[in-house]
């Protein structure tokens, strides 16, 4: 396309065609606006979305009524007597004392000489513990060396681990039982290749051990640890434990015993209010956090500097009246603590929660009221009757469905920017042929005009020279 310049007549085609261009592409750019529009309340939304969702997730935790009645326990001996509170654990006191540690047998082999190491022998040991079945275990000439036979044990599952010991006298075998208490014995009795049973301290019956059988007959290895269960006493009560991890004694709680006490260890099981209040902080930060961002996405702001992206979007503003609404009123049937502002979550005047000390400590002391109230559930389908939480996972829920919630919202317009896609493609095609005529157009015209003016230049040399004749 030629897009120079008129030559002969002076008439500049490429300023006018963009001039007029520049006309032509206004509604282009109207669309463009409005594409970069959309885009940016499509992100607004996107972020509402994900401030809901963690309103919901916090709302979740409110709504369980067993986030309200957590404990923590304490210890007077935490370095003989720990202990952690979990679910159903009730509040109170008692007194622990250990007299003995729960422990695992272990038993260790003499020394093997570096050349005794090589070759300890081939076989069969078979390893028990307790009243386990036993679990027979090949030696080999490719695994008789003292590692090769350490190496089968931790292979074969048999409740026991093996490891080697060295020192200046040589290697010992070592074997413990995986388990501790006084059912955890290991037995190990060896057998030769022709599955006779090996008793005497040679070759695979040095790993022998039988407590029943007389020392270096069956008895050959040495006992290093008794298998033996914790002894203990809760309240004057005596127990017995084969683990020192004890989870069943006392409901709820689990007691590590660590060390044998010389006094009592007292026990305290008190309300965790420390996590009743977090929960409650969580809630009043998530509300705000949406609210912020509700108000900054629908402000109106008259120089139009800060406007809200969302600014005048009914869906948003609907949301933003949601919002605070869910918040209004009280549980109906509750006494006393019926509403968020007796609890000391009180509704400022932009909006947001404050959160009155006064009112909300007394309250995280003994958190029965507080429970009731974010966590009831609708009774007899009256939803006056549902605790705040369970409102606003509602409110949550229903705005993060994809059927129901804001998504619904998005998609539409993402529609519409698909439409606004096919749109700026037609008039960017309409804007082409536009340019392509008015150039034809005005080159013609330059033409002409160049044209008539070598006429004219033609007939005023003409006469112009018979007049001075």
């Amino acid at each position: 396309m030629i897009s120079s310049t008129g030559v002969g007549s002076g008439l500049d085609v490429n300023s006018i065609v963009t001039s007029l261009m520049a006309i032509e592409r206004r509604p282009l750019q109207l669309l463009q606006q409005r594409a970069s529009t959309i885009q940016t309340k499509i992100s607004a939304f996107g972020a509402l979305q994900s401030q809901i969702a963690n309103l919901g997730d916090v709302a979740n935790r409110l709504a369980v009524p067993s986030n309200f009645a957590q404990t923590t326990a304490t210890s007077s001996v935490p370095a003989s007597v720990a202990v952690t509170a979990g679910t159903g654990a009730a509040t109170g006191n008692f007194s622990v004392s250990v007299s003995q540690l729960a422990q695992a047998h272990s038993l260790a082999s003499n020394a093997f000489t570096p050349s005794e190491e090589l070759a300890i022998g081939t076989g069969k040991l078979s390893i028990s513990v307790g009243s386990a079945t036993p679990v027979d275990i090949d030696i080999t000439d490719t695994n008789q060396t003292l590692a090769g036979v350490r190496d089968a044990i931790n292979a074969a599952g048999a409740g026991v681990s093996a490891s080697i010991v060295r020192d200046n006298s040589g290697a010992r075998l070592v074997l413990r039982a995986t388990q501790s208490g006084a059912d955890s014995e290991i037995k190990v009795t060896a057998t030769d290749t022709a599955g006779d049973p090996v008793t005497s301290a040679t070759g695979l019956g040095r790993l022998a051990y039988d407590a029943t059988k007389p020392v270096g007959s069956g008895r050959n290895l040495v006992q290093t640890q008794a298998a033996q269960d914790a002894q203990y006493n809760i309240n004057g009560l005596d127990l017995t434990s084969s683990s020192n991890t004890i989870t069943t004694a006392v409901e709820g709680l689990t007691l590590t015993l660590k060390a044998v006490t010389t006094a009592p260890a007292d026990i305290g099981v008190s309300v965790d209010s420390a996590a009743v209040r977090k929960n409650v902080t969580d809630f009043v930060k998530a509300y705000n956090d949406l609210n912020t961002l509700l108000q900054n996405q629908t402000r109106a702001d008259p120089t139009g500097t800060s406007t809200g992206a969302l600014q005048g979007d009914s869906t948003a503003v609907g949301l933003l009246s949601r919002l605070r609404s869910t918040l209004q009123g009280n549980v109906t049937g509750l006494q006393g603590t019926n509403s968020l502002s007796a609890a000391g979550l009180e509704l400022q005047r932009d909006g947001s929660l404050k959160i009155n000390e006064t009112r909300l400590a007394p309250l995280l002391a003994d958190p029965k009221q507080l429970s009731a109230l974010f966590s009831s559930k609708a009774q007899d389908g009256d939803a006056s009757t549902r605790g705040f939480a369970v409102r606003f996972s509602e409110f949550a829920a229903t705005l993060t469905s994809v059927t129901t919630g804001l998504s619904t919202r998005t998609e539409s317009l993402k529609q519409s920017v698909k439409l606004n896609q096919n749109q700026q493609g037609t008039a960017e095609d309409r804007l082409t042929r536009i340019e392509a005529r008015l150039r034809a157009q005005y080159q013609r015209l330059d033409t002409e005009m160049t044209k008539l003016n070598s006429q004219m230049a033609f007939v005023n040399a003409k006469f112009g020279t018979t007049n001075n004749g």
